[in-house]
């Protein structure tokens, strides 16, 4: 027969009871308060890798899309008392590791600190356009700390505040490492006005490769608005109306230096074109696409939609040689890279990386990426798998399935496969 207990017997089992039940109660709440750190840390990021860069690889050229650090984007800077270059936190060992960094800046730089500066911005403004970007000059210092050589400024938003963003943009670069592209004091103009200093919109920029080699960039846009095309005597952005000094420039890059050419043996074009946020390319781009293909770009850098879009092998000639073949890799859109826009698929990102390797072969790789905070940083995390699979599906949908592959998370691009880059001193 069971002894009865007692009232403080029951009390004091009752007291027990429910300090187990609060314990574990306590347990959930706890695992439940704690999931959305989990979550970001174990799901959705990575880490800074340690390295990128197998030693196959002698010369390696990285490039990214759409790069914005004003608005949000200092905004959070400033509240946490970070400085600006936060935001290649995660990338910076990719571009350390590479000889050749460039990008699409899509914020004019605007001292907007300098009381004189930020008094003259309203009235700058233009008044037929809705959003108006500008970043401060330490977004420059972000740009040399992670190595970048050279950025474009041929885009829709360069102009936001007419002459002032682009007199501000040019001064604040002068005399700085990181190079500007696709905009200037004026177009095509002379070689008496360079040696003055004023910088042409429609310049290349050549870059030593080693061994002999050399490489051209040049950068244009198909996207503006009234006031931002640079012509003779007016500063202002490259744009597309003007492709016939385009193409006087690719073909001048391509001649050999003893016949008064700049000697390229590669060629590579920034072009902000597209419409924003539509994942598929249009006739448009894939005209003028063509048009840089037949007059000897090898590789074009498309930026503008904030999504990425389909990387396409595409025949063209070569304007100096008519009987060798010609293909062209073209990148219709790389996505963002630096924003702020909170979307999916504008948070999908990658960076883009033409290798050439120390057997002579070439290969492009694409690195995927996603942006949280406006901070790119390669997938990682349970969701790696998920958003791998979107990225490279977006990337490849118009690729022939043989010149492709995915290898230590990467897709990686056989150009041997292709005939892009095909003779000169690239293949020695």
């Amino acid at each position: 027969m069971s002894k009865e207990l007692t009232k403080q017997e029951k009390r004091m089992l009752s007291h027990q009871w429910h300090q187990k039940r609060a314990s574990f109660h306590a347990t959930v709440l706890l695992i439940f308060l704690a999931l959305p750190f989990l979550s970001h840390h174990w799901i959705f990021t990575s880490s800074a890798p340690e390295s990128t860069r197998g030693e196959d690889v002698e010369y390696r050229i990285s490039m990214v899309g759409d790069m914005m650090m004003g608005r949000h984007v200092e905004e959070h800077a400033l509240m946490n008392d970070f400085h600006i270059d936060y935001v290649f936190e995660y990338v910076r060992p990719y571009f350390q590791e590479s000889d050749y960094v460039t990008g699409n800046l899509e914020s004019p730089i605007v001292d907007a600190e300098d009381p004189e500066i930020e008094a003259q911005m309203e009235e700058a403004a233009l008044r037929h356009k809705d959003i108006h970007l500008h970043a401060l000059p330490w977004a420059i210092d972000a740009l040399e700390g992670a190595h970048f050589d050279s950025v474009t400024l041929a885009n829709n938003h360069s102009l936001d505040y007419g002459d002032l963003s682009l007199y501000q943009t040019l001064d604040h670069f002068e005399n700085r490492d990181v190079e500007v592209l696709g905009i200037g004091h004026g177009l095509d103009l002379s070689t008496r006005q360079v040696n003055e200093g004023l910088k042409d919109s429609s310049r290349i920029s050549y870059f030593d490769m080693g061994e002999d080699s050399t490489g051209a960039i040049i950068s244009i846009t198909d996207s503006y608005v009234r006031g931002f095309d640079a012509s003779e005597n007016v500063g202002g952005v490259f744009t597309s109306p003007n492709m016939d000094v385009l193409a006087n420039r690719l073909i001048h890059a391509k001649t050999p230096k003893a016949q008064g050419g700049g000697g390229a043996d590669l060629a590579i074009v920034h072009i902000h074109w597209g419409d924003e946020y539509q994942v598929r390319y249009n006739e448009n781009q894939q005209e003028d696409a063509q048009f840089m293909a037949d007059y000897g770009a090898d590789i074009i850098i498309g930026h503008h939609p904030h999504v990425l879009q389909s990387a396409s092998i595409i025949e063209g000639r070569d304007p100096l040689n008519e009987d060798r073949d010609h293909e062209t890799l073209v990148m219709y859109s790389l996505g963002n890279f630096v924003f702020d826009q909170g979307w999916t698929t504008t948070k999908e990102s990658t960076i883009a990386q033409l290798d050439f390797l120390t057997d002579g072969s070439k290969e492009l790789s694409f690195v995927p990426m996603w942006i949280e905070n406006a901070t790119p940083r390669e997938t990682g995390g349970l969701m790696k798998g998920y958003r791998d699979r979107r990225i490279f599906r977006m990337l490849s949908k118009d690729l022939d399935s043989d010149l492709y592959r995915v290898e230590n998370g990467r897709l990686v691009i056989d150009l041997e496969k292709t005939k892009v880059l095909q003779g000169g001193n690239l293949n020695d």
